[in-house]
């Protein structure tokens, strides 16, 4: 019988990357379909998660000073995320380069979700875009373009557009990627949740460290990268509530010197422990989308901080709290020593805005899935 092959950011030392591919082969697996991760990183990824930074300027030269460090923690973190995977993919063998990923053994290979369709960050590869797949049903799960339009910074657009025509199966993560395809290819496409949500707080709770505890009440602040007015608005709250701050991103948080604010960093860094840091705490503070998604899951206090491109055409987090009917959640980082910062959130609608969504991305994903295993084991 031949496997889903899944391919997407499963290498990044990144949580919601890991996460997303957690959800996507749990979902598949519980509908006793047989997945295998395809075991694929670039070079420009891995470079991407290096410990000090490759490109020789000045600026990387005095940042990789202040990691010199910070060395050990954040090898052992990388060490940690390499386990995570290791215990909880399903892997193929490895793969450095898409031209060689071999596709025999698969019926479909599902390409998604995460940022896999942004050409403009380090770790992108045309691979996401299954070039390499020339017999088995392509199928795209909510992928995202990370609000950049391919035809603003594609060299070769027709190329992308060949992509993209050539999948069997098309969706989308963000309604501005579902009109950018529409504008490319004239598709109309589905926008799907981020696979983090198609699981329950219960299947998360399969994979929460166990071996860390804070006994105090704490806010926990999520930003995979450090805005110092954000770092300062995060300490203001923090200072109104007499609460400590522990926060993430060693690599960052060294060269941005955000121990002078006082916020602590847990033990090591991987998904278990994030998990366990959003679950258990009191107020959640992020700029990331995925830090937001499991402040839902686990219905935790929480806030997302308005900044940067949201402004513009990142509506990555819009496009979610608006489905979730949460929009009041997106707050600038404007400190008002008079506001409620520790409100409760009202999920009483939470499940009833997100059931129909979940029930359409789960159809799209399982029937164009099993649809192509069918036929395989015809």
């Amino acid at each position: 019988m031949k496997k889903i092959g899944i391919i997407t950011f499963h290498n990044s030392y990144n949580c919601g990357s890991m996460l997303e591919t957690y959800a996507i082969q749990t979902i598949l697996r519980k509908n006793n379909l047989e997945t295998e991760i395809v075991n694929f990183s670039s070079d420009g990824q891995k470079e991407l998660y290096s410990v000090y930074f490759k490109q020789l300027t000045l600026k990387n030269f005095l940042k990789n000073i202040l990691l010199f460090f910070s060395y050990n923690r954040i090898a052992h973190n990388n060490a940690m995320y390499e386990k995570f995977k290791q215990q909880n993919f399903y892997l193929s063998k490895e793969y450095s380069t898409g031209d060689i990923i071999d596709e025999k053994n698969y019926s479909t290979v599902v390409a998604g979700s995460d940022q896999i369709w942004n050409i403009t960050i380090k770790d992108a590869d045309d691979a996401y875009f299954l070039n390499w797949v020339k017999e088995a049903k392509k199928v795209a799960y909510a992928p995202s373009f990370g609000a950049k339009r391919i035809s603003d910074y594609a060299v070769n657009v027709d190329a992308y557009r060949d992509y993209l025509n050539d999948f069997d199966a098309l969706s989308i993560r963000e309604r501005n990627g579902k009109q950018w395809i529409k504008d490319l290819i004239n598709k109309e496409v589905d926008v799907l949740l981020d696979p983090t949500l198609l699981l329950e707080k219960s299947d998360y709770d399969l994979i929460v460290a166990n071996d860390i505890q804070v006994e105090e009440d704490y806010i926990f602040f999520y930003s995979p990268s450090f805005n110092i007015e954000i770092c300062d608005y995060v300490k203001k709250i923090a200072d109104k509530y007499n609460l400590k701050v522990i926060t993430w991103s060693t690599k960052s948080y060294t060269t941005k010197f955000v121990k002078k604010y006082g916020f602590k960093l847990p033990d090591y860094e991987d998904p278990s422990v994030y998990l366990y840091l959003i679950k258990n705490a009191k107020l959640v503070i992020t700029t990331s989308y995925h830090g937001t998604i499991f402040s839902t899951i686990y219905r935790k206090n929480f806030i997302t901080v308005k900044n940067g491109d949201m402004y513009g055409d990142d509506d990555r987090v819009t496009t979610l709290l608006d489905q979730l009917g949460m929009l009041e959640r997106l707050i600038p980082y404007d400190f008002n020593s008079d506001f409620n910062y520790l409100s409760d959130v009202d999920y009483s609608n939470y499940e009833y805005a997100l059931q129909p969504l979940k029930d359409k991305s789960l159809y799209f994903l399982t029937e164009n899935v099993k649809e192509a295993s069918k036929h395989a084991d015809a």
